[in-house]
């Protein structure tokens, strides 16, 4: 009776095994199939049930591209456009290395148009 039951519970495993093992093979075929024309596949990952495809990376992801950089006009630093704080004023852009220089420059110029 018991060994009957204890059985039952690792044909119910192997069951339940054989029919993931083949769901993962058709998701597998399937993905290769979807990518067969992309020449950059290096591999395939199943992390958490998820099938994944792994690319070597490209030359045009490996160039920098760089940024262009701007003065701040109240300490003088020099900052890149992406990480800094830009304001508009009569159509001309101004960047900022932090809050505080943008603050002062704006004190500045109500000053100056008072």
């Amino acid at each position: 009776m018991v060994l009957d039951f204890i059985i039952n519970i690792i044909l119910l495993m192997g069951i339940i095994g054989l029919f993931n093992l083949t769901r993962y093979v058709l998701k597998i075929r399937k993905i290769i199939k979807m990518h067969k024309d992309n020449p950059n596949i290096q591999g395939i990952t199943i992390v958490n049930g998820e099938v994944k495809i792994i690319e070597k990376k490209s030359d045009v992801e490996s160039i920098k591209v760089e940024v262009p950089k701007e003065i701040d006009p109240i300490c003088g630093k020099e900052i890149d456009r992406a990480e800094a704080y830009r304001i508009v004023i009569d159509g001309e852009e101004y960047y900022f290395c932090s809050w505080e220089c943008r603050d002062d420059f704006l004190k500045k110029k109500q000053q100056e148009g008072a």
